[in-house]
């Protein structure tokens, strides 16, 4: 087999691995302009979903973890994402606003990618104000801000060139003038939140906007040694949702849910519910969560369609709360055929509870 031949068998292999990832990561950072991942347990990870929820909930002092995992057998690096949320709440020390109170919470999320290894770290401070608009504190409104710190990386250490290769192997330098391979930006967020109760009944609704500077995630505009120099800025992003928590009787309660997001041309629905099935009540208060959602979009090249749904259970013990999700692949170009699904775990635990459930904020 001559030498030609060998170079095209060896790298053969190579590229298989890498062109599914290389794929995927290039359609978000080569598009114009990005766009966030999204996820199923929105409630679970507040932050991203509006810094209005910080501390909005009968605690005073909310943790929650969360893991997902994309694209398992479609890419032999998949999409994983994993964040953290702490948040407190107190009471305004002045007794004209002895009712209202604020959050103040701080949250990251990691998401990693591909055999390029790309990386998006976010790490963000929220604030929140929560007012009373009536006597009993049935009626709240509230407004967040978020400031927060992003740092995208794609690593070089997998990626080989034709000018490495030496006859037996990728064992040579490349003279490849790469650009830097991290980036760091500022990034602003807002929301505001509207919440109604009454009894065990809630209704929710609530806008936010993220990315308000449109940060640019380039990494080739912070590098003066490239000659092309491009823009690849976030799409401020805009996400509304409106719930209803509504107690059918004492051990069943339901939280239909709408959620939109929508980001440039890309836009994401949510439409579904979660069942709230109380096991024991009193000090041990515990009971089982199991929700139906779909999901449906549209982006810049395709019009609007259902691409999954996702099938939820939780397990709520007092202030403890565990949630697994799964995503069904509706249409391939979402979730392809090889794909299991996604999965998303998420962990969460209310401190301090003015009773003995964590109901009066969505879990999920």
């Amino acid at each position: 087999m001559s030498l030609r031949k060998q170079t095209i068998t060896k790298m053969g292999g190579f590229i298989g691995k890498i062109a599914g990832s290389a794929l995927i990561v290039l359609f978000f950072l080569n598009t114009g302009k990005a766009q966030d991942f999204s996820y199923s347990q929105v409630f679970a990870h507040t932050s991203t979903l509006s810094p209005a929820l910080t501390g909005l909930h009968n605690g005073q002092f909310k943790g929650s973890m969360l893991f997902r995992s994309q694209w398992v057998k479609a890419v032999d690096q998949p999409f994983t994402m994993g964040g953290g949320y702490i948040d407190l709440r107190s009471k305004v020390p002045f007794k004209v606003t002895s009712r209202d109170a604020f959050g103040i919470g701080l949250g990251f999320v990691v998401e990693k990618q591909g055999l390029i290894e790309y990386r998006k770290n976010n790490f963000n401070i929220n604030l929140a104000y929560h007012k009373t608009l009536d006597y009993a504190g049935d009626h709240v409104l509230s407004a967040g801000a978020q400031l927060g710190f992003l740092q995208n990386s794609v690593g070089y250490e997998n990626i080989t060139f034709m000018d490495q290769f030496d006859g037996s192997g990728f064992n040579l330098s490349t003279s490849e003038d790469l650009p830097v391979n991290s980036i760091n930006s500022l990034d602003f967020g807002m929301g505001v939140h509207y919440q109604y109760t009454q009894e065990e009944n809630l209704f929710s609704v609530g806008l936010s906007s993220f990315h308000l500077n449109s940060p640019d995630i380039s990494f080739n505009s912070n590098d003066d040694s490239t000659l092309d120099e491009t823009e690849n800025q976030l799409y401020r992003k805009y996400i509304g949702h409106v719930f209803y928590q509504v107690a059918l009787n004492r051990d069943l309660a339901l939280t239909p849910r709408v959620i939109g997001k929508m980001q440039g041309p890309h836009q994401l629905y949510m439409v579904g519910s979660t069942a709230r099935i109380r096991l024991a009540g009193g000090i041990n208060e515990n009971a089982l969560h199991v929700g139906l959602l779909l999901q449906g979009g549209k982006t810049f090249e395709s019009a609007f369609k259902l691409h999954t749904t996702t099938l939820l259970v939780g397990y709520e013990f007092n202030a403890f709360n565990l949630g697994l999700s799964y995503d069904v692949g509706m249409v391939n170009r979402y979730n392809f055929k090889s794909s299991p699904g996604n999965f998303e775990l998420s962990l969460s635990y209310f401190g301090f509870l003015t009773d003995n459930t964590s109901m009066g904020c969505p879990l999920f």
